[in-house]
């Protein structure tokens, strides 16, 4: 049987990596950390004298908000000044319509001819009828590639280049949406003051062969990476303190499961024994690493082979969920093992921790005594274990280069910059939250949604709207927030980038499914004990031979 992980995710193809993203919604592991030089053209083929990014200006300074002193680490809103301040101070829209394509993954929303009071506030601040296109998650896919084949393109399309649209990445290079580098380049998205906020590392990580094809719709590069852990079992079974090392580490894990007591477990998933407990201890390589000018995969190295040992002692040792492999692709079971007080660990991303309906919240329902604490696993030899990047944006908004007028590129680019509002803005509470004493109240200066379901079929920006950029958790205490930023402090210091961001290879699209679930099964087998730790290197051989040495190949050409 074949259990996908996030991590084993990150070799998909086209096919795989759409189903996949429901689940997941992460690119994980395939960013570039803050200051870190993703290459001469952010490794995907650009050249330096032709390539030039956008400005990034700091995000303003407002009432509420914790500003970290570590590099690449997001802000933290306490809480958020009601209405919020204008970050825009004219209508971007000139009139008429404009045509939108994006995403959902619920029922199909009313629209303003609907009567949708959210969607007519919209339309009105804009100064134009956004005409908007609304596609179901399980067919956006080939929903994007027929909509680019057709040739009739909205004027602003959702491209997610890694997720469910990865089958239309390749029309992306052939001139069918505009290089944006021409209208935002360097100080030339400074007539766009919210889009000159996007931070440097979403522009850096959305670029393909060395353009950008889109607006990046940003989010915090602090995703994945973390375990949540019950702190009280450990002090039970006799060690409180965070574990410092590898030797550490053995003996901490077996803490939880002696504090939790007969019939627990440390961790349920094949994504926290291996890829957590096993390779971010070991300090594994980010999908790839770069050796003499040659990539090597992370499952090449000795780093790989000693996490993957270590997985599979847990397993022998009875710290792993018997029924691992049933619960690794179900997120409801698993964090139900948690929550239910069978097993120590928990993961999810960051975010998902807090605010009245995280995984901490969650926890203290159902057990008020429960103690939980959060943290990043920590190096074999000290410090901090690896963690891989998220590539600080989901999706972009591209214009498509049919679109040749100007005047209407630059409408466009403010229709975006308006949806780009920073947290705090009033643009920002009418684009997230809609029409206040509508789609929501306010009480006690938190946001309250309402609770109508006809009313919340309103919300119909969707992606259009998904520009993300710090911590705020609305109905929860004001230091949920600080709690996440201390975290991803944590973080953000032990990201390891992947030197193949942005490359494309065919092998990777065509062999790609067919290759992870090699790698899938054997990983499973060894951990489980299905398989002897010897047929490792009959893995490397069959992933070598399918398909990943010329995948090798394809990405080295263009580091």
């Amino acid at each position: 049987m074949t259990t996908i992980t996030r991590r084993s995710a990150l070799a998909l193809g086209a096919g795989a990596a759409g189903s996949l993203a429901l689940a997941a919604c992460s690119n994980e592991g395939r960013g570039v950390p803050p200051g870190q030089d993703p290459g001469p053209s952010g490794g995907n083929g650009g050249s330096p004298e032709t390539l030039q990014l956008p400005t990034t200006v700091p995000l303003p300074e407002i009432e509420g908000v914790s500003l970290s002193s570590v590099p690449g680490v997001p802000p933290a809103f306490t809480s958020l000044p009601h209405p919020g301040t204008p970050s825009v101070t004219q209508k971007p829209g000139r009139g008429g319509e404009m045509d939108t394509f994006t995403i959902t993954w619920g029922a199909p929303p009313k629209l303003a001819e609907d009567g949708n009071k959210w969607h007519q506030a919209i339309n009105e601040a804009l100064g134009v009828a956004l005409n908007p296109v609304i596609v179901p998650a399980q067919t956006f896919g080939d929903k994007l590639v027929t909509t680019i084949a057709g040739g009739d393109i909205p004027e602003i399309t959702t491209n997610e280049p890694s997720y469910r649209g990865r089958s239309a990445r390749k029309y992306m290079p052939q001139g069918v949406f505009h290089d944006l580098r021409e209208f935002l380049g360097g100080d030339k998205v400074l007539k766009y003051p919210n889009l000159s906020m996007i931070p440097a590392p979403a522009w850096e990580n959305s670029r393909i062969g060395g353009a950008l094809y889109g607006v990046p719709c940003c989010r915090n590069e602090t995703v994945g990476g973390t375990i949540a852990y019950r702190q009280d079992w450990a002090e039970r079974g006799g060690f409180g303190d965070r574990p410092a090392n590898l030797d550490d580490f053995r003996k901490w894990l077996k803490a939880l499961q002696e504090g939790g007591g007969d019939g627990t477990y440390v961790t349920a998933t094949l994504d926290q024994t291996l890829s957590m407990c096993g390779l971010q201890v070991h300090k594994v390589c980010n999908n790839w690493t770069v050796d003499g000018g040659k990539l090597v995969k992370d499952h090449e190295t000795e780093e790989y082979e000693a996490g993957l040992a270590f997985a599979r002692q847990m397993f022998a040792d009875g710290l792993v969920h018997p029924n691992m492999v049933q619960l690794t692709p179900n997120p409801a079971e698993y964090r139900g093992q948690f929550y239910a007080g069978t097993v120590a660990m928990t993961n999810q991303n960051l975010d998902g921790y807090f605010g009245p309906n995280g995984e901490l919240a969650q926890l203290s329902q159902r057990d008020a005594d429960a103690k939980a604490e959060i943290m990043v696993p920590p190096g074999h030899d000290g410090g901090s274990g690896s963690v891989y990047p998220d590539l600080g944006f989901y999706c972009m908004l591209s214009i498509p280069s049919s679109v040749t007028d100007p005047d209407r590129i630059d409408e466009i680019l403010g229709v975006i910059n308006f949806l780009a509002a920073p947290m705090g803005s009033s643009e920002y509470f009418l684009v997230h939250n809609g029409v206040e004493g509508h789609n929501y109240t306010v009480e006690d200066g938190q946001i309250v949604p309402t609770t109508d379901e006809e009313i919340r079929r309103e919300s119909f920006l969707s992606q259009l709207g998904a520009f993300t950029q710090g911590f705020y958790f609305a109905g929860a205490p004001a230091d949920h927030a600080l709690q996440a930023q201390k975290v991803a402090e944590e973080m953000v210091p032990a990201f390891v980038a992947d030197p193949t961001v942005g490359l494309d290879s065919e092998a990777s699209f065509s062999k790609g499914d067919a290759l992870s679930t090699i790698v899938n099964d054997y990983e499973v087998g060894i951990v489980t004990g299905r398989r002897e730790m010897s047929e490792l290197e009959e893995m490397r051989k069959r992933w070598r031979d399918g398909g990943g040495d010329e995948m090798r190949g394809e990405f080295e050409e263009q580091l």
